[in-house]
């Protein structure tokens, strides 16, 4: 079995591990909530200039405008697409993250149980000893006894 030292070193390591993964895991939901929600906004733009696209129709607007207005939401569209797979990149990576930190938080809740363990095998063994020097204590006192009498 490990000694305590090298247990404990290895706890160390692995609760270093898993702090380290639940920083790298915060960084990553953190871009993918701001990738999202850049999303949303490109897609919020789109809806509007695509409202103010069907009022310029409806009022006869010069074609060269019309033109320019249709350029611009036409890259608009492209900018959605980028982002969209942005989004897609980064819930990616914030999923292998998640399961990343997963197995070192599971890798340090085995070092934490391997510990307890044995930290009562040292128990046990401290008591067993404690009682074979009070069963001795006891004999040689009873010895002594008998003896003296």
């Amino acid at each position: 079995m490990s000694t305590p030292r090298t247990l404990k070193l290895l706890t160390d390591h692995a609760r270093k591990q898993a702090d380290d993964c639940a920083i790298k895991l915060g960084k990553l939901n953190r871009k993918q909530q701001e990738s999202e929600k850049t999303l949303k906004m490109l897609l919020n733009y789109r809806q509007s200039y695509q409202q103010q696209l069907a009022e310029y129709s409806a009022n006869a607007v010069n074609p060269v405008e019309l033109r320019n207005f249709m350029a611009f939401i036409s890259k608009l569209d492209a900018a959605i697409a980028e982002q969209q797979k942005l989004v897609l990149h980064t819930q990616k990576h914030t999923a292998a993250g998640s399961s990343e930190f997963q197995q070192h938080r599971q890798k340090l809740k085995t070092f934490d149980t391997l510990t307890q363990k044995q930290q009562h095998q040292q128990a046990v063994c401290l008591m067993k000893h404690e009682q074979k020097q009070q069963d001795e204590h006891a004999t040689n006192s009873v010895s002594r006894r008998k003896s003296s009498s």
